[in-house]
C-alpha cells in the first residue's frame, strides 16, 4: 500500500490541510431502492482523504482501472476534534476509509 502525506494551504494565515493519498484494495456495490445495480469484489482503488481542521475533512476514491469511470465516490467528513460525527456522499463509508482515520487517531465509532 502506497502512502503518501501532503500539506496545503493557499496562504500563510489559513490552516494547513493534511492530505492523506493510498491504495487500498475494496468490495464494493452500488444500490438504489431497487436493489444492488452492480457490485464487484478486489477493486483497487486510489483514496484521498483531506483533514482541513478540527471540525472537517473530505474524502475521494476511484478504481485505478478506470481511472474513476467504474467506481468513483467522494463526500464530506465532519468531526469534533479527534471524534468523526458524520459524513456524507456515500451510505456507508468504505472500510479503507475508517481504517485510515483510525490510524490516525480518529474515532470513528459514532458512523460505523
Amino acid at each position: 500500500m502506497v502512502n503518501e502525506v501532503r500539506l496545503l494551504s493557499s496562504s500563510s494565515s489559513k490552516p494547513h490541510t493534511m492530505i492523506h493519498e493510498f491504495k487500498a484494495v475494496e468490495s464494493l456495490s452500488l444500490e438504489n431502492s431497487f436493489g444492488t445495480l452492480k457490485a464487484e469484489e478486489n477493486i483497487e482503488l486510489n483514496v484521498t482523504i483531506g483533514i482541513k481542521d478540527a471540525e472537517y475533512g473530505w474524502f475521494e476514491l476511484y478504481d485505478t482501472e478506470s481511472g474513476g469511470d467504474e467506481w468513483y465516490a467522494e463526500g464530506g467528513l465532519w468531526m469534533n476534534d479527534k471524534v468523526i460525527t458524520g459524513y456524507d456522499g456515500v451510505f456507508a463509508l468504505p472500510h479503507c476509509i475508517i481504517d485510515k482515520l483510525n490510524e490516525l487517531g480518529y474515532d470513528t465509532t459514532e458512523v460505523i
